[in-house]
């Protein structure tokens, strides 16, 4: 009688603290929802997102599941509309199981087509992403509602992150999560709205609203991925996990086999043989080169879940690891060679803003390597990078940073060279006799990141890419030009020397850049600078400005005029535009020229210091960017005297 009781107090509280999805439903009779007149010019709009996140503790098994409710409404305004929309794509993740769904299609005229589940499919592996469920939605005409509401089980993790934000306009998203009487944090990012605390259905739960959000904006100078409006929440059942301790355990984990006592004698005989002999005297900047080239070009890094790849004995026999392992092989080496290092965690920029006060594994997809005494990285995973500073797509974002006593801190990875990437050009132009051509000799340097990327795609790039390329590296977008001469230097990935400029020297010809004015000539000087950047959009930027690097270039143009010949327009070459922030010049375009002995003169200084600017900024900025184009149309004319 007891264990009776026992058990039907057991099912009765199991009842009272059902899962909110088993009560959750959409209205039985669907209204149409009414558009303001900007919402009617949007091939789609979002009236309705709605996620639910519920962790749900078994009173019987005390096992945790997620529930995932998701309900959306979705009004599709033309054709645009309906192929973004008529597709349903359900993420079934390992251990994921559909607990309920339904669809329906709402037409202008209020008649109703509902989801026949018969039709759903189920599809492995779509394009590398996992298993789906696919169904289509059937009715939807201009002006109808689609509704999609369903339930997803899932096995336990205690992260998770979920994207408000979309590629179309959503008048009202809503999140709600519970964690019933399990632990919890939540964070939202790139939005004011927080979290408030309320109560549905008798639970205490979070809640989030944001309305009116606009479509995700691409925009050159972005980090749009990173940008859009998301939250990232945690779930635990030990009240005394802190974010102190989720990062202690990070460091705790991810340091097993990163900092060596011990080397093996293979490592020692490699550097004695490849990279440094004995008695031989190199800076550690020589030492880390070496040894950097030396991996890249003898050990592979595998997309492969083969626990052999992370054993540094598998390793160094076969030579190929995981990402893991591969920083295994480093450490081993780097403490053979006594170079001090930091290991560093983080994330790409342009997808995720790493965040020191919360812990979100998904914003730990990225590992270098810190040589503080040269204040230069080791990017182990980028067959494009040697010892440099911090790869692209990470440089400015935050990191954790550890060091070989296991002590860690969080900074932000910033360039130590100022001057690091810039770009020197110098060119002689002349002209035929006849004034048919003009005759364009060139000589460039390109450093710092520049030149890494200059190397990685001669090196690895193939036909027609390369040829794209070429094209410009010899002033891309003059038409019809003839290269008579394609000179490289320094072309070798694996470099010794800090920041080795990468050099091309080129001579063209061209009669595109000149215009017959009966018998007159205009030179289209501007076209010689190649190709450039415009910010001309005429919407509201929504994104602040994030450049891939702080850059400068720095241009001498001689042109030398044909005897007999005056000049006019060279008022055109002179722009000058700055964007001062608290006092100092961040970015400026600065271009003037001299006459002297039959020869233009004319120097162009284009820079830009951080790459980092407020949206705020952003028309100062543009115009900067915008100098470039401008000048890009300057022409001179020549007249016969």
């Amino acid at each position: 009688m007891r264990n009776l009781f026992i058990f039907v107090f057991l099912i009765c509280a199991s009842a009272l603290n059902a899962q909110y999805y088993k009560t959750y439903d959409w209205e039985s009779t669907p209204e149409q929802h009414t558009l303001n007149s900007y919402e009617q010019k949007e091939s789609s709009v979002g009236i309705l997102k709605r996620k639910v996140v519920e962790f749900y503790q078994s009173e019987l098994t005390k096992n945790i599941n997620i529930y995932e409710t998701i309900h959306t409404i979705t009004k599709v305004n033309d054709e645009v509309g309906i192929q973004r929309h008529n597709q349903v794509y359900i993420p079934m993740h390992r251990g994921s199981k559909l607990m309920n769904i339904k669809a329906r299609t709402i037409a202008k005229d209020g008649s109703i087509t509902n989801l026949n589940e018969d039709n759903i499919k189920q599809i492995e592996n779509v394009e590398d992403y996992g298993d789906f469920e696919i169904f289509a939605i059937e009715g939807a005409q201009n002006g109808s509602e689609i509704e999609v509401l369903y339930t997803l089980e899932k096995e336990y993790s205690p992260f998770g992150t979920e994207i408000i934000q979309s590629n179309f306009y959503i008048k009202r998203a809503e999140m709600v999560y519970i964690t019933n009487n399990l632990l919890g944090s939540i964070k939202t990012y790139n939005t004011e709205q927080e979290f408030e605390r309320t109560y549905l259905e008798n639970k205490l739960v979070e809640e989030l609203v944001v309305t009116n959000i606009k479509p995700v904006a691409e925009e050159e100078y972005s980090a749009t991925e990173a940008n859009r409006i998301y939250v990232a929440y945690q779930c635990f059942g030990n009240p005394d996990i802190t974010q102190e301790l989720l990062w202690s355990n990070v460091v705790g984990n991810i340091s097993q086999g990163l900092f060596p006592v011990q080397i093996q004698k293979v490592v020692i005989d490699e550097i004695r043989k490849n990279i440094m002999k004995e008695g031989e005297e190199l800076s550690d900047f020589e030492k880390a080169a070496r040894l950097d080239n030396f991996i890249k070009s003898n050990f592979t890094v595998v997309d492969n879940r083969n626990q052999q790849l992370e054993e540094i004995d598998y390793i160094l026999q076969n030579r190929s690891a995981s990402e893991i392992g591969i920083l295994k092989v480093y450490a081993h080496f780097l403490v053979a060679l006594k170079l001090e290092y930091e290991m560093v965690i983080t994330a790409n920029r342009y997808t995720h803003r790493f965040d020191p006060d919360y812990y979100n594994p998904n914003a730990l997809r990225e590992f270098l390597i810190y040589l503080p005494y040269i204040k230069q990285y080791i990017s182990p995973n980028r067959i494009d990078y040697r010892v440099s500073e911090a790869p692209t797509n990470i440089l400015g974002n935050n990191g954790l940073f550890i060091n070989q006593e296991l002590a860690y801190d969080f900074r932000k990875i910033v360039q130590n060279d100022p001057d690091y990437s810039h770009i020197v050009r110098n060119m002689d132009i002349n002209f035929s006799e006849d004034f048919d051509n003009a005759i364009v000799d060139e000589y460039q340097e390109y450093y710092g990141h520049w030149g890494v990327q200059n190397r990685a795609y001669m090196a690895l790039m193939t036909g027609d890419a390369k040829k794209q390329f070429e094209d410009y590296l010899t002033g891309s977008g003059i038409e019809g030009k003839n290269v008579t001469k394609l000179e490289l230097e320094n072309e070798d990935m694996n470099q010794t020397e800090y920041n080795l400029p990468y050099i091309v020297k080129s001579t063209i010809e061209s009669s595109s850049l000149l215009q017959d004015a009966g018998g007159s000539y205009i030179f289209e000087i501007g076209k010689i600078i190649g190709i450039q950047s415009e910010l001309y959009q005429e919407k509201e930027r929504a994104n602040p400005i994030e450049m891939q690097y702080p850059n400068q270039y720095n241009y001498e143009i001689i042109v030398n005029i044909p005897e007999g010949y005056a000049t006019d327009g060279l008022e055109s070459l002179v722009i000058n535009k700055e964007l001062i922030i608290d006092g100092k010049k961040l970015c400026y375009w600065n271009s003037s020229y001299e006459i002297e002995d039959s020869k233009i003169t004319i120097t162009i200084e284009e820079s830009y210091r951080v790459n980092e600017y407020p949206i705020e900024k952003y028309e100062g900025f543009r115009e900067v960017i915008n100098a470039a184009s401008d000048f890009n149309k300057a022409a001179i004319l020549f007249t016969e005297e």
